[in-house]
Order: structure tokens, then C-alpha cells, then sequence
């Protein structure tokens, strides 16, 4: 999923991780996750697609549900940008960042976004939303 050049910025530590510490980052999330009993899904939605045979950019609004038990689930927003280049016929995300901003209506933005599978939707310049 990830190019070993990676850049990763952002987010709730406002830091700036290479790939081999951004995926001890996540592998120590995960774990911390699993031994409370929590689980955690995320959903992305498009507002800006744009990609040529070899480079692509994709920007969106990410929702994350985090449940620590039946009663307690918790819903939060951010903002992602992401950069991918295409080697040996594989994408690989060069550049991930994303916010964890809080915004009254983030929410109505990500319901108002693309859904993941919709390509179609930015295959035509007219149909790129900013």
C-alpha cells in the first residue's frame, strides 16, 4: 500500500513519520486496540481525484468509528490528502496526510463526498469537485 519513500504527516501527533516508523505507529495502535477490546473501522469519501497513467492525487474526508463496548461508540472526521505513483504496476501512496480537525459539519461534508467506488465521477474536468 505503501512506497518505502514514504512520507506520512499529520493527524492527531502532528508529526512526520517515515514508513518504518509510521508502521511501528500502527502496529502499537493496533495491539493497544486489541488487548482494551476495541475495534475500529474507517470509511473514505472523494472530493478531489486526479491521476495520469503513472501519478495520482486524492483528496477526501475519512470517517472513523471507534466502539470500546456496545454502548460506547464514538464517531470522528478528518481530512486527507494522499499522493501515489505507480511502480512495477502496483499503486503506492507516496505522501498520506490527513487532519483530525473538528468541524460542526464535517459530517454533512463526508455524506456529500463520492463513495470510494465511484470512479466515474471524476472522469470528466467537469465533474472535479474542489
Amino acid at each position: 500500500m505503501y512506497a518505502p519513500e514514504l512520507i506520512r504527516a499529520g493527524g492527531p501527533t502532528k508529526q512526520v513519520p517515515g514508513l518504518a516508523e509510521y508502521s511501528d505507529l500502527i502496529e502499537s495502535w493496533l495491539a493497544e486496540l486489541a488487548d482494551r477490546g476495541s475495534s475500529v473501522s474507517i470509511v473514505f469519501r472523494f472530493v478531489e481525484r486526479i491521476a495520469s497513467s503513472d501519478l495520482a492525487s486524492e483528496r477526501g474526508i475519512f470517517q472513523i468509528v471507534s466502539k470500546r463496548s456496545e454502548s460506547d461508540e464514538r464517531t470522528f472526521y478528518g481530512r486527507f490528502h494522499t499522493c501515489a505513483r505507480r511502480t512495477d504496476g502496483r499503486w503506492r501512496i507516496c505522501i498520506d496526510y490527513d487532519t483530525d480537525e473538528r468541524s460542526a459539519t464535517l459530517g454533512e461534508e463526508f455524506l456529500a463526498a463520492v463513495d470510494v467506488d465511484d470512479v466515474d465521477a471524476f472522469s470528466a474536468p467537469d465533474t472535479v469537485r474542489a
